[in-house]
């Protein structure tokens, strides 16, 4: 199995852009519907996200690259013995990074008792390509489907978002909103007025807990 780059168009810095926005649109939607928290989160420069099939992924990103990895509980994958396998002739980087962060979320319990990670596919990218040893169509099957909106070019991916949590137009001018001050100043912390708090739309306490929670994930705080 030799790595093979599969898409010259999409790179690491599009895919951080689809991440931030999916991560937006969901902490904005689960103060509606706080039982959806475990679908996105990020934890320093690793975004997960999960679903309910069992689906499950990391995406790690660092200055030069992002890491990917999925695991989907429906596939059975026997070409690779460990999860490390499924980055061979990747960079030492990237190598590094999958062990030491993205593999980290992807944990599995053994009978032994001994967690280690289990995955299905990866894949990585730098600033002008995506790198596999597994094929799109296998990619996308073993738990790449995870990430299909967050591929999705902008406007698309924001009607898919719009659809998927049922958001009125004032929730999506509050996304395109926060989104454009977020890639505008990526490294940045950003504070949302009353305004644009009062804009997510619900009194729901235990929502609006876990709508905070996600935003500061990302570095967005509220006026209180």
């Amino acid at each position: 199995m030799k790595p093979v780059i599969l898409n010259n168009l999409l790179n690491k810095n599009n895919l951080w852009n689809g991440c931030m926005l999916a991560s937006i649109a969901h902490a904005i939607m689960v103060a509606h519907y706080p039982e959806l928290s475990y679908e996105h989160s990020w934890d320093g420069i690793n975004y997960s996200v999960v679903d309910d099939s069992g689906g499950r992924g990391t995406v790690t990103f660092s200055d030069k690259y992002c890491i990917a990895a999925f695991r989907n509980d429906n596939v059975t994958c026997t070409e690779c013995s460990t999860a490390i396998d499924f980055f061979k002739g990747a960079p030492r980087e990237v190598l590094r990074l999958a062990e030491s962060e993205t593999l980290e979320y992807l944990l599995e319990e053994g009978e032994d008792g001994i967690s280690n990670p289990s995955i299905t596919t990866a894949f990585w990218a730098d600033g002008d390509n995506v790198i596999s040893i597994d094929s799109i169509v296998k990619i996308i099957q073993n738990g790449g489907y995870l990430l299909e909106r967050q591929l999705t070019e902008y406007e698309a991916a924001v009607k898919s978002w719009q659809t998927y949590y049922e958001m009125t137009n004032q929730q999506v001018a509050l996304v395109e909103s926060i989104y454009a001050k977020k890639i505008k100043n990526p490294n940045s912390n950003i504070l949302l007025t009353r305004r644009e708090s009062k804009m997510i739309g619900t009194e729901n306490i235990e929502g609006l807990s876990e709508s905070k929670t996600s935003f500061e994930e990302i570095g967005i705080t509220w006026d209180n």
